[in-house]
């Protein structure tokens, strides 16, 4: 195989769960010219893949991305094409670019509206046959082969459906650490914007495991640019604790730096944090509500040190 073209423009812990087949397709194709359309988001991490012969930025409209990269789809011929987001506009592309092999994941949709149930699926039929085959994803979370519609495992599946040898299912970022500006062998906990959706009750609790877990322990304190109420709380209370150390600003590379000298990782199931630590052997804790836990079956890590805690009756261990 000798030229691949990967659509994958979502968001950066996305494009984390991809890694492996990335690493699968380079370990059994080391001479292929491997292109991927990535967003400008995702491009922060997408990077990292220094083997990845060619970023190919969407920005805009499907039109002007076609227009812009005329001469990357329309003077080749691709041997395969694997449209790996969900986006339309990444199916439409996929299905005009000429390719020996085309596949990708068709997600199907039940939706009752006044009474009748409606099936939605995404490509729609007339696109769907620019392709030589589909896995399908039941995106309802209630369905009880809900852990099957794993979406690594599909993407995996797909390989194994082209005869591709699996070398590992295991996330991979090669990254080159610099050095660390905190002590080694610490928690990482993230809090982010989803931490306003937890209520009072909980937040009194965790700060008050937290107060204790810095007794014994290093803690790095991470946050969504800028930070936010609850992280800003904790930071006007702990500020002075030299075992906790608080980091509103990082930046993706900077972020990835934290993660990879921590021992383990918390979050409310931030996909950057969840994904970068499944790629380095960390311990991941998620903190959320029940009421998402069939919707992160799909998401978590193969192979990985993963737990799931429902935030009303969360403790460190």
């Amino acid at each position: 195989m000798k030229k691949i073209l990967i659509f994958k423009k979502d968001r950066i812990g996305d494009f984390l769960n991809i890694s492996p087949i990335l690493y699968n397709l380079k370990h059994n194709f080391p001479e292929a010219h491997i292109t991927i359309v990535c967003s400008s988001y995702n491009y922060s991490i997408a990077k990292h893949y220094t083997f990845i012969n060619k970023f190919l930025i969407f920005k805009h409209s499907a039109l002007f991305f076609l227009i812009k990269n005329y001469s990357s789809f329309f003077f080749n011929k691709y041997d395969l094409i694997l449209q790996l987001d969900s986006k339309n506009s990444s199916y439409l592309l996929a299905a005009l670019i000429r390719a020996h092999k085309k596949a990708s994941i068709k997600f199907i949709k039940y939706k009752n509206f006044f009474g009748i149930n409606i099936i939605k699926k995404r490509p729609s039929f007339l696109i769907s046959l620019f392709y030589n085959f589909f896995l399908t994803s039941n995106e309802n979370y209630d369905h009880p082969n809900n852990k099957k519609n794993h979406y690594l495992s599909l993407y995996l599946q797909i390989l194994k459906q082209l005869n591709i040898k699996i070398h590992s299912e295991k996330h991979y970022l090669p990254y080159m650490p610099t050095k660390n500006v905190y002590l080694n062998n610490y928690y990482n906990i993230h809090i982010d914007e989803r931490w306003s959706f937890f209520k009072k009750p909980f937040l009194e609790r965790f700060e008050k495991k937290l107060s204790d877990l810095v007794i014994d322990n290093t803690v790095v304190l991470t946050s969504n640019l800028g930070g936010n109420d609850f992280f800003n709380f904790l930071f006007f209370k702990y500020k002075n604790n030299k075992n906790i150390y608080f980091n509103n600003k990082a930046t993706v590379n900077e972020l990835i730096n934290i993660i990879y000298y921590s021992h383990s990782v918390i979050s409310s199931h931030t996909g950057l944090t969840v994904h970068i630590a499944a790629a380095f052997d960390k311990k991941i804790i998620d903190i959320v509500s029940p009421k998402i836990f069939n919707e992160l079956d799909r998401w978590i890590p193969i192979s990985s040190n993963y737990q799931r805690f429902n935030f009303e009756n969360f403790f460190f261990e």
